[in-house]
């Protein structure tokens, strides 16, 4: 080996058009290490001050990239070669061993399913298909969340279904570990970190083909790392008003606002109410070729064909100012906004609806004359508000009683039940609840009209029509 390198100073290799150059330096550490890189099938591509690009034949080999990890102290990137080119590499680094007559190791398709239970070798096998097992149930059930929580004798999964969280069957504490370090590694986060917080992003294509897009977020406890999973699927969705749970009367004061060459409309709530699912509905519905839409999102929940959409990029300053007053220069017709967060962001959206666009975004605000407030707040000026917004949406998402449980009997809680109903207390699904505050101005007046003077007015009247129940009510919005 050592006439190998005296020769060439360095190896080369090419992988799907990236050049790989092994120094003289990491070769010979290699040549040290060659018991620990056979063993877990490895090979050190190169190396900086903070990550170490390890050759493995799937990426499914988390037991080298956790190891090699630990013992470099570094992010470990994995880099996928052909188990004939990794083993052909093995073999130059240590000419005197038969690389070819270790036995190979065979890593599952992280696709796999059907996975036995409790399963708890030390291979990587029973990992991947324990959270291909999760994943497939989580798109079974709707989940928006996946909670992954350490408790001192398990590993407590839990899924947010309809806002509600549901305890799952739990998981052996003895895997936890190597569960966490899976996610963590295909989020391409750093699996040797567990004292800080981290957040990342992933994708995941089950065996229905449907994608799923996951933004995890880890959050060190004294029990050990809790993990959530936001979990979206990003395929085309059907969107449209009449399914959203808007009144008729809604419906046309959203549409008539939404026909304005210019202005300003707001959809607000809290986190989870559905403001997303409202903005792409009104996109949806705006969307045609004789119009140049552009969004600014964090993050791009759904893609919508014809539309113009970015993500905002904090790491390095790509926020949502920044990007307005690139839109700015985009020559667009219609602006979303994900967010308005900061006041130079506000004053910017307010500047854009007043000079020939129409500007879409939300506000965190418990309902619709809040968001006048709100915006005061951020500095803007009672006269702007005047000329610019068109129309403020408050809203909130409610549980729908279950159509097969309501003509069933009713179980020991008080809730209608049916023992072979997929439903979850009696509930399935959800609806919104709406209160508009249309903003008109005639002879130079400004006037404000609301529809209900309180959201729960307007949640009540989804009881009549049997959609949901007053318990459901009080518990989104409190009694």
């Amino acid at each position: 080996m050592t006439s190998y390198l005296s020769e060439m100073n360095q190896i080369a290799i090419d992988i799907n058009g990236i050049s790989f150059e092994i120094t003289e330096n990491l070769w010979q550490k290699n040549q040290q290490q060659y018991e620990l890189l056979l063993r877990y099938l490895a090979l050190p591509l190169k190396e900086d001050e903070f990550t170490l690009w390890l050759g493995i034949e799937s990426f499914a080999n988390l037991s080298a990239c956790e190891t090699f990890s630990f013992l470099t102290g570094k992010i470990v990137e994995p880099v996928l070669l052909s188990s004939q080119h990794l083993k052909s590499l093995l073999k130059k680094l240590t000419p005197k061993l038969a690389v070819e007559d270790l036995q190979d190791i065979e890593y599952a398709s992280f696709d796999s399913i059907n996975v036995e239970e409790n399963i708890e070798d030390h291979t990587d096998e029973p990992i991947i298909h324990l959270l291909n097992q999760i994943f497939e149930s989580a798109l079974k059930k709707k989940v928006s969340d996946i909670h992954l929580e350490p408790q001192k004798t398990c590993l407590q999964v839990r899924f947010r279904v309809d806002g509600v969280l549901q305890i799952q069957k739990p998981i052996s504490l003895s895997l936890s570990k190597r569960i966490i370090s899976r996610l963590k590694l295909l989020a391409k986060l750093d699996i040797s970190e567990t004292r800080l917080p981290q957040d990342g992003r992933f994708y995941f294509k089950t065996t229905f083909s449907d994608t799923l897009d996951f933004r995890l977020s880890t959050l060190p406890t004294y029990l050990g790392e809790k993990v959530v999973l936001r979990v979206q699927q990003n395929k085309p969705t059907q969107l449209s008003f009449s399914e959203l749970g808007m009144t008729e009367k809604q419906q046309e004061y959203f549409q008539q606002a939404l026909s304005q060459p210019q202005g300003l409309i707001l959809v607000t709530g809290p986190t989870g109410s559905g403001k997303s699912i409202s903005l792409y509905t009104a996109l949806e519905w705006l969307n045609n070729e004789s119009k140049h839409i552009l969004t600014a999102e964090d993050p791009i929940e759904i893609e919508l064909q014809g539309i113009i959409q970015s993500q905002i990029n904090a790491k390095i300053g790509l926020d949502f100012s920044r990007l307005l007053r690139t839109f700015l220069r985009q020559d667009p017709d219609i602006i979303m906004l994900g967010e308005i967060r900061d006041e130079e962001t506000a004053e910017m959206a307010l500047r854009a609806a007043q000079t020939g666009h129409l500007v879409l975004s939300t506000l965190h605000t418990n309902d619709a004359q809040s968001a006048i407030s709100r915006l005061q707040q951020l500095g803007i000026k009672q006269h702007e508000i005047d000329n610019s917004l068109l129309l403020v949406v408050a809203q909130r998402l409610v549980r729908k009683i279950c159509l097969r449980c309501n003509k069933n009997f009713i179980n020991k809680s008080g809730q209608k039940k049916d023992n072979f109903c997929d439903c979850y207390q009696g509930y399935k699904g959800r609806i919104g609840v709406y209160q508009f505050l249309n903003v008109t101005n005639e002879n130079h007046k400004t006037e404000l009209q609301i529809d209900y003077a309180t959201l729960r007015e307007s949640a009540l009247e989804k009881i009549a029509t049997q959609l949901t129940d007053l318990a459901e009510i009080n518990r989104v919005l409190g009694t």
